[in-house]
Formats: C-alpha cells, sequence, structure tokens
C-alpha cells in the first residue's frame, strides 16, 4: 500500500506544470507599462464596469483583458468575490509618482516576483538580446505561432525599455511639463470614477425610477409622446415613445431598461428583436447598467433598428443632454442636483406613481419639456 501511495507522488510529480515552461496567456501581451498603473488606480478608486475601464485606458475588450490579465500576472491586482481589487503592491506602486525612479523600481519587483516571468530575468536584467531572438525565446517555451510570439516579445520590449527610462535632456534644455495632458489624464480618471458612482447609483434606483430616468433621457434627446409602461406584464416594453427621422417620418419606439449588474446575454436582445418584429416598430432600444456579451452584440449589430446602450454609454448619454449629470467646463462629468439622490427627487412628469401604473391603452402620455 505504501508503494502505491508512493507511485502515486511520483505521478502526481512529473504532472506539475513548470514555471519555467510558460502556457499562452502567461506572456503578458499588455504594451504599456504606464495604462498597468492606470488601471490599478481606476480600480483602487471603485471603477469597476468594464466599458468604463476600456475607455478610460482608450483600448478595446480584447486589449483591456491583455491589460488585466497583465495587472493579475504582475500581481498588482487580483480577483476577489466583489470583482478586481488592487493588492498591497499595488498600493504601493500608487504612492510613487509616475515615471519616477521609484515607480519603476516597484515596476521591477513585479516583474522578478511573477514565476512566468522568471526565464526573461536576464533579458530585464540588460541582457543583449535582438527582438527575433527574444520572440524565438518566447515560441520555444510556448509554442505560440511565429506573428504571436513577435507581439508578446514587442509587449517585453516595451515593459524593458520604460525601465530603462527615458534618455536624460541635456541641461541647457527647459523641461516644464505640459498642464494640458496632465489635465486630461485628471479629468479622464474623475469621468472614470463618475460614470461608475452613477452607475452605482443607478443600480440602486427602484425599477420604476430607472425607467422614469431612462424616459426622461429620451425627451432630452427629442423623442416624443414618451411614455411609462413598465411594471408586471409590460410584454419586454418599458417605455414608448415616437421619434421622427431625418425623412420626416414618424417611427413608433420602444425601449427596456435593464438595471442589471451582469452582462446581457443573447436571449435578452433576442426577445428585444421579437418585439421590434410583432409590434412593428420603428425602433427598439435596449438600455442597461451593465454591459452585453459577445453574441448579444452580434445579435443586437444584425439588427439596425436595434440600439444597445451599455451602462458607460447610458451615462454619457445622460451627461450629453443634462440628466441627472452635466458636463463641466473641461468635460469633466458633474452632479446637476447634488440633492437628487438624498432628497429623491424626480421631475413631476416622469414621477415614479405614474411609472408603477401597468400598462395600458389609456396609458398617460408624459409631457416633455421643450
Amino acid at each position: 500500500m505504501g508503494r502505491l501511495r508512493q507511485v502515486r507522488t511520483t505521478v502526481t510529480k512529473r504532472r506539475r506544470p513548470n514555471p519555467a515552461t510558460s502556457q499562452n496567456i502567461d506572456i503578458p501581451q499588455a504594451d504599456r507599462l504606464s495604462h498597468l498603473r492606470r488601471l490599478a488606480l481606476a480600480i483602487r478608486d471603485g471603477v469597476s464596469h468594464p466599458a468604463t475601464l476600456q475607455e478610460y485606458l482608450g483600448v478595446d475588450a480584447r486589449h483591456f483583458n491583455y491589460y488585466r490579465h497583465g495587472a493579475e500576472l504582475l500581481a498588482l491586482a487580483e480577483r476577489r468575490e466583489q470583482g478586481l481589487q488592487v493588492t498591497t503592491l499595488g498600493e504601493r506602486l500608487l504612492e510613487t509618482a509616475e515615471g519616477s525612479l521609484d515607480e519603476r523600481s516597484v515596476f521591477r519587483q513585479a516583474i522578478a516576483g511573477a514565476p512566468t516571468l522568471a526565464p526573461f530575468a536576464g533579458y530585464f536584467a540588460g541582457e543583449s538580446v535582438t527582438s527575433a531572438q527574444l520572440a524565438r525565446r518566447i515560441q520555444s517555451l510556448t509554442k505560440l505561432s511565429t506573428s504571436t510570439a513577435q507581439r508578446r516579445a514587442r509587449t517585453l520590449a516595451r515593459w524593458r525599455d520604460y525601465l530603462i527610462g527615458p534618455a536624460p535632456s541635456p541641461t541647457t534644455e527647459l523641461s516644464i511639463p505640459k498642464l494640458g495632458e496632465q489635465l486630461e489624464r485628471m479629468v479622464a480618471l474623475h469621468n472614470a470614477v463618475a460614470k461608475q458612482r452613477t452607475l452605482n447609483w443607478l443600480h440602486r434606483a427602484t425599477p420604476a425610477r430607472f425607467e422614469g430616468i431612462c424616459a426622461e433621457l429620451l425627451c432630452a434627446m427629442g423623442y416624443t409622446e414618451v411614455r411609462v409602461v413598465g411594471g408586471s406584464g409590460d410584454g419586454g416594453v418599458d417605455v414608448l415613445a415616437l421619434h421622427r427621422d431625418r425623412w420626416g417620418h414618424q417611427l413608433a419606439v420602444a425601449a427596456q431598461a435593464k438595471r442589471w449588474s451582469r452582462s446581457l446575454g443573447r436571449r435578452v436582445v433576442d426577445e428585444m428583436i421579437g418585439v421590434l418584429v410583432r409590434g412593428r416598430l420603428g425602433q427598439a432600444i435596449l438600455i442597461t447598467t451593465s454591459d452585453f456579451s459577445k453574441a448579444a452584440r452580434e445579435a443586437g449589430a444584425a439588427e439596425p433598428r436595434l440600439r444597445l446602450v451599455n451602462g458607460a454609454q447610458l451615462v454619457e448619454l445622460m451627461a450629453a443632454h443634462d440628466v441627472i449629470v452635466g458636463l463641466g467646463r473641461h468635460g469633466e462629468l458633474v452632479d446637476l442636483d447634488p440633492d437628487r439622490g438624498r432628497a429623491g427627487v424626480v421631475p413631476d412628469y416622469l414621477s415614479t406613481q405614474r411609472a408603477a401604473r401597468p400598462a395600458g391603452p389609456d396609458h398617460e402620455t408624459l409631457g416633455c419639456p421643450s
């Protein structure tokens, strides 16, 4: 029996993966270390909505996943039950000044501490390696295709360049930081945090109130005859409206407001397309505080009369049309009525009492302000 136990132990040891032989996903493809810092900063300040984080970093969904993986790989952030959280090392990074020697020191520590980057310790220590040699080394470790290995090699090269830092400028040159760039970064972070807090506020609203806010937004966007029809038995429609297209044709519009925390899948989009077809509508709008899955987006893109609005886009539309929030002089999001959230104020024409009434042919039309 002891012999059998010993054999099993041996087999287990042989199957244990070698950290030096990295899997495809273990080699990062997040070119900019500065973006990893920005991601950690946004996460620390409470931003969790994927679309908001993507916009803040200025990347698409695929590249956002690269940066999220890079932050986890370097132990700057980790996944917990409540989502991504900044680690102690990530906090140390954020205590340093961006681009400083202290920041580069923390990044060096993070890279040195990543087990899957151990085969590249010599490279980050200054070993003379061409990009082609680095790509071949990655390919031999991961069995990636040549083109993918080259992209991963480019990431490691850019990381090393960042750690080395910029070449010192001649002492005769005057070096003054550009306020515009700093201001843009400040506004971008402010807006990411403000969007997340607005979405959190919307998510805490009652279903009737959220439907009322969506109706208020449609009014502000120029839709007419807006009426809230949400409630039990709403048939998948929360708001009805009319919209005149550029040819002067008046189109019937139906909107559904989903105050969800998880992403909407294809089933919800297919159901809304069914409402669009059965109701012979000119346009349908699916609004959510969360986001849409890839399959849902693909299904929505196949129906030109359907508009998908995720949480980040919803807040942008609200700000552009001065609904709850607006835009300040520098493009920053501002609360147009700080007392609204505390007092629970909703415009009279969008009162929750009206919004909570069941749908019916005699449902009162809301008077959109001119």
